[in-house]
C-alpha cells in the first residue's frame, strides 16, 4: 500500500506524543538493569591483560574460597563453546589461548558485587606470550601470526562461507563492473587521482551498558532479560551454543537504553547461562563503562586506498578502491554475509562509474573484536569518497557541486557495485543545495564551505505482528521489536490506525517477548518503519476485512456493503445506517476473539532496484590558523524522504544523525596501543554535548516512493555519515589542507597546517 489516503494523511501530519514517553519520563520504563529476581547472584568476568597468549594454567581455588562466591568457571569447565551472529568463532570463555586484551578468561557468580570483584582478583592465570598483530594490512602479509589457523570447525549461519585468500581474513569481497582490463581504461584517462584515507575505532556511545538477567526455572525454561536488540536472534544463538531447545528459551528486550549498532552483539548472556546451570540461581551481569570501552564491539578502524580516472569533460570513467577494515580477534559480532563491512564498496556509491574494481578486506588482528555502529563503515567511506571527489573537482578547476551533478546517478544508472536505484534523487538534493544554501557566495578569510552527496539504503528483513480486537472497542497490536529509542510503537499505532481508519487512540501497542510474540528481525539497519510497518499494514488490512464482515453480521446490515471509514462503520447502500466504531466493535468482541496476523518479508520483493534516501550537506566552517580550531558556522542537510509517518520523530532522527555524525567527525576516537584500548572513560573518549552542536537546518525533498508503508523511506541512519566529509572539505576550502584522518581535531588540523608551511611541530 503506497497511496496516501485522506485518513492516513490526517493521522500522519498530526504531531503525536511517543507511546512510551510517559513511562520513560516518569522512570517507570523497565530496562534490563531494573529487573530484580529473588536470590540473583552477581556475575563478573576476568579479562585477559594480554593481546595474544597461550593459557598455561588457571588456579581458581582462592577465588572459590571467598565468602559469598557460588561458582567460578573457566573455559576448561564448560568446554570450547563458540558464539556469534553469523560466524561462530568467539569463545564464551577462552580455552587454551586468548586473542585480545579484554577476552573473558573466567566467570564468577557471587552473592555481592564486592565478593565477585574480590574473587576475580584472586584467580591466578599463567600466560605464555604469543606473537601479535594489530594492523589490518600487516595481518595479511607473509609471516604474520595466524589467529585462526584452522577455522573449519566454525559454524557459519549463511550456507557456504565465501572464499578468502588469506586465513587472517574474516571476510573478503571483490566487486567488478565494466571492462575486465581496468588498467586499459585508466591508461586512456585524461587524468588519474589517488588518495589514502583512514579512520579509528569508535564506540557507539549508548547510555545503557550491556547487561543481562538470566535464570532457568523448574520446567527448564531459560528466561533472559537482555539489551539485545534482536531477541529472536539471541534465542537462536543461545540455543546453538548451549544445546538448549530454542522453544524453551524466552528472551525479553523490551526497552534498550540506546543502541547505534552496539546492541546487536551481546556477550554476557552466554557465560551467564553456564553460571546459572552451575549454581541453580538467577544471574545478573551489568558492565561498567570502562569494560564497555575496553572490550565492547566498536566501529572498525579502516584504511581506504582510492584511485579514479576522469575524461577531458570531467566525467569519471574508472574507479578502483581497496578498503582494509580491522575486524579484531573475532568475526562473531558482524551479522553480514562473509563478515563484511558493507561500506567497503561505498566511497563513490552515489556516482555513475562505468568501470570499477573494488576490494574489501576485513582482517583478524589481536585487538578488540569489532561490530556495527550506526551506518556501519559509512562515515569512513563517506569521508574518503567525498574527500576524493572534492580533490578531483578542485584539481580540475570545477565547482564541487557541478562536478557532482555531472557524475551522480540518475534514473536507469547502476552504482559502482552494479547496484540499481529506485528513483534516485541525487540531482534533486544537489539542486536544493544550490537553491537553499549560501553555496557560491563570497567568503571571509579562513572560512570555507564543504559539500557532500551520499545515500543510505532503506533496510530490509522480515517481521510478524498480531492485531486483535479487545473488549471495549480497543485493538491490540502485539509485536516483538525492542524499542532502542526510535519510537517503533508509535509507528505501529499510526500505520494501523491509518489502515483501519480509526482514531489512533484505539490502538494499544504492546511489546511481547519471544515466548509470546511472533518472529521479528529486531531493531536496526534502518528497517523498522519499512518492515514492521508493512507487516502492520498486512495485519490491519486483514483485521479490517474481518471487522467489516462481522459488523454486517452482528448488526444485520447487508453483507459486503459495510465499510470502516473515519472511525465509523458505514453501510454503502445509501440507507444511512452505520455506527460508532467503539459501539459496533464492542458487540463484535462480545462474540469472541477476532485476530489477524500480519507478516512481511522484503526478500519476497522481486525487483532489481533498491530504495535509498539520497542526501547532501553544505557545511561552512571557520578555521583558526594559529591553533587549528574548527568552528562550524552553518550546517544544512538536504534529505530525500518518502511519506513521513511521524513528523516529530522523523525530524528527531535527522537531528540526532547530525549530532552523531558531528561526534564521529570532530572528537571521537578509541585510542589503541599495542592492542590495548587506552581511552577507558567518557572523560577521555569525548562525546558531543548540546553545547558543542552548531546551528542546523533541514531541507526535505519529499516524494512518497519508498518501499515502506504508504511510500515511507528510512530516517535512522541517513545523514550521520556525511558530516565528517563535509567538514573536512570545508577545512580544505578554508585553509587549503586536506584532512585524511578522523577525527578532525584541532591538533590534527594544526599539524597539517604546519606541514603545509614546512614547519616543525
Amino acid at each position: 500500500m503506497s497511496m496516501l489516503t485522506e485518513d492516513a494523511a490526517r493521522i500522519f501530519e498530526a504531531p503525536e506524543y511517543r507511546i512510551e514517553g510517559p513511562l520513560k519520563v516518569s522512570g517507570r520504563a523497565r530496562y534490563t538493569a531494573d529487573v530484580k529476581v529473588p536470590d540473583a547472584l552477581i556475575a563478573k568476568f576476568l579479562l585477559s591483560p594480554l593481546p595474544h597468549a597461550h593459557i598455561v594454567s588457571i588456579d581458581t581455588s582462592a577465588a572459590k574460597a571467598v565468602p559469598g562466591v557460588k561458582a567460578v568457571l573457566t573455559g576448561a569447565d564448560i568446554g570450547l563453546k563458540l558464539f556469534g551472529r553469523v560466524l561462530y568463532d568467539w569463545p564464551v570463555l577462552a580455552v587454551d589461548q586468548v586473542r585480545f586484551a579484554g577476552e573473558r578468561v573466567a566467570a564468577v557468580a557471587a552473592e555481592t558485587r564486592e565478593a565477585a570483584d574480590d574473587a576475580i582478583k584472586l584467580i591466578q592465570v599463567e600466560y605464555e606470550d604469543l606473537p601479535s598483530v594489530f594492523d589490518a594490512e600487516e595481518a595479511l602479509r607473509d609471516g604474520a601470526p595466524l589467529l585462526h589457523p584452522d577455522p573449519s570447525g566454525y559454524f557459519y549461519g549463511m550456507g557456504k562461507r565465501g572464499d578468502r585468500p588469506n586465513l587472517n581474513l574474516q571476510g573478503y569481497e571483490l566487486v567488478k563492473k565494466g571492462e575486465e582490463d581496468i588498467e586499459r581504461v585508466f591508461a586512456s584517462a585524461h587524468r588519474v587521482f589517488e588518495d589514502e584515507y583512514s579512520g579509528p575505532r569508535q564506540h557507539q556511545g549508548y547510555i545503557e551498558p550491556h547487561a543481562c538477567v538470566l535464570w532457568i526455572d523448574g520446567d527448564d525454561v531459560v528466561h533472559v532479560y537482555s539489551v539485545a536488540k534482536a531477541p529472536f536472534g539471541l534465542r537462536t544463538q543461545l540455543s546453538r551454543v548451549t544445546g538448549h531447545p530454542s522453544p524453551k528459551i524466552v528472551v525479553d528486550s523490551m526497552f534498550i537504553g540506546g543502541d547505534f549498532g552496539g546492541k546487536g552483539n551481546v556477550i554476557d548472556e552466554f557465560p551467564c547461562y553456564y553460571l546459572a546451570r552451575a549454581t541453580g540461581r538467577p544471574i545478573r551481569s551489568i558492565n561498567t563503562y570502562a569494560e564497555e570501552l575496553a572490550a565492547g564491539a566498536p566501529r572498525h578502524a579502516v584504511k581506504f586506498y582510492l584511485r579514479t580516472g576522469v575524461d577531458r569533460d570531467g566525467r569519471i570513467i574508472a574507479h578502483q578502491s581497496r578498503a582494509y577494515f580491522n575486524g579484531g580477534a573475532y568475526g562473531a559480532a558482524k551479522p553480514m554475509p562473509n563478515c563484511l563491512v558493507p561500506a567497503g564498496v561505498g566511497p563513490l556509491e552515489v556516482y555513475n562509474v562505468p568501470n570499477t574494481r573494488i576490494e574489501t578486506f576485513v582482517s583478524y588482528t589481536n585487538t578488540v573484536p569489532c561490530g556495527h555502529m550506526r551506518a556501519p563503515g559509512s562515515i569512513y567511506a563517506g569521508h574518503a569518497g567525498e574527500g576524493h571527489i572534492d580533490h578531483i573537482a578542485r584539481e580540475l578547476g570545477m565547482d564541487p557541486v557541478e562536478f557532482r551533478l555531472l557524475n551522480c546517478v540518475r534514473d536507469g544508472d547502476r552504482g559502482p557495485a552494479n547496484e540499481g536505484f529506485h528513483k534516485p534523487k541525487a540531482v534533486e538534493v544537489l539542486e536544493a543545495v544550490k537553491r537553499e544554501t549560501s553555496w557560491g557566495r563570497p567568503l571571509l578569510p579562513n572560512h570555507g564551505r564543504g559539500v557532500v552527496l551520499r545515500h543510505r539504503h532503506v533496510g530490509t528483513g522480515k517481521s510478524e505482528i498480531v492485531l486483535r480486537l479487545l473488549k471495549g472497542g480497543k485493538i491490540e497490536a502485539l509485536y516483538a521489536t525492542p524499542d532502542q529509542g526510535s519510537g517503533s510503537a508509535t509507528v505501529v499505532r499510526r500505520v494501523a490506525a491509518a489502515v483501519l481508519s480509526v482514531d489512533p487512540e484505539r490502538i494499544e501497542v504492546r511489546y511481547g517477548d519471544t515466548g509470546e510474540a511472533r518472529l521479528d528481525g529486531g531493531s536496526g539497519a534502518s528497517r523498522v518503519t519499512h518492515v514492521v510497518g508493512q507487516a502492520t499494514i498486512a495485519g490491519a488490512t486483514s483485521l479490517k476485512e474481518q471487522l467489516q464482515d462481522l459488523a454486517a453480521e452482528v448488526m444485520g446490515w447487508p453483507a459486503g456493503k459495510v465499510r470502516l471509514e473515519g472511525d465509523r462503520f458505514v453501510v454503502a447502500d445509501g440507507s444511512g445506517e452505520g455506527g460508532d466504531f467503539a459501539d459496533v466493535a464492542g458487540r463484535i468482541a462480545a462474540g469472541g476473539e477476532v485476530e489477524a496476523i500480519g507478516a512481511y518479508d522484503s526478500n519476497t520483493l522481486s525487483h532489481d532496484e533498491a530504495d535509498f534516501n539520497f542526501y547532501a550537506y553544505m557545511i561552512e566552517v571557520e578555521v583558526d590558523p594559529d591553533t587549528g580550531r574548527v568552528e562550524i558556522l552553518d550546517a544544512v542537510q538536504v534529505v530525500d524522504v518518502g511519506t513521513i509517518i511521524n513528523p516529530v520523530a522523523h525530524q528527531g532522527q535527522l537531528d540526532g544523525s547530525f549530532v552523531f555524525g558531528f561526534g564521529n567527525a570532530m572528537m571521537e576516537e578509541l585510542v589503541e596501543q599495542d592492542g590495548l584500548i587506552t581511552t577507558l572513560s567518557l572523560g577521555e573518549y569525548k562525546l558531543p554535548t548540546q553545547m558543542d552542536i552548531p546551528p542546523l537546518r533541514t531541507v526535505l525533498v519529499q516524494d512518497p516512493v519508498g518501499c515502506g508503508p504508504f511510500g515511507a523511506k528510512a530516517a535512522g541512519e541517513i545523514t550521520n555519515s556525511g558530516v565528517a566529509a563535509a567538514v573536512a572539505n570545508a577545512i580544505t576550502d578554508a585553509v587549503g589542507v586536506r584532512m585524511k584522518t578522523l577525527p578532525l581535531t584541532a591538533e590534527r588540523v594544526f599539524a597539517s597546517l604546519q606541514e603545509q608551511k614546512g614547519g616543525v611541530i
